[in-house]
């Protein structure tokens, strides 16, 4: 199988599930079996982690009339967001 990794030259935000606040840096295209994965770096930690397309929501335009921040589905939420939720 041939993957190929893209550089995104304007890395954007987005939100990963599980995962949190993120800045989307690589695209790693797979074959014409597999989904793009992307390799984000998390918000406040730095982190590298390999995200699918599937569990990527991006920042709006509100330029354009969207909500800058996504909708984020209760059960995409991190622990530490699911904590200070019921506090």
């Amino acid at each position: 199988m041939q993957q190929t990794i893209h550089e995104i030259n304007n890395p954007f935000d987005a939100y990963a599930k599980r995962i949190g606040y993120c800045l989307v840096m690589f695209m790693v295209a797979g074959s014409c079996t597999s989904n793009p994965q992307f390799v984000v770096k998390v918000y406040h930690k730095g982190d590298l982690r390999m995200v699918d397309q599937n569990d990527l929501k991006v920042y709006g335009n509100p330029m354009t009339g969207e909500k800058l921040l996504p909708t984020i589905p209760t059960d995409w939420l991190t622990d530490e967001e699911l904590e200070s939720k019921t506090k």
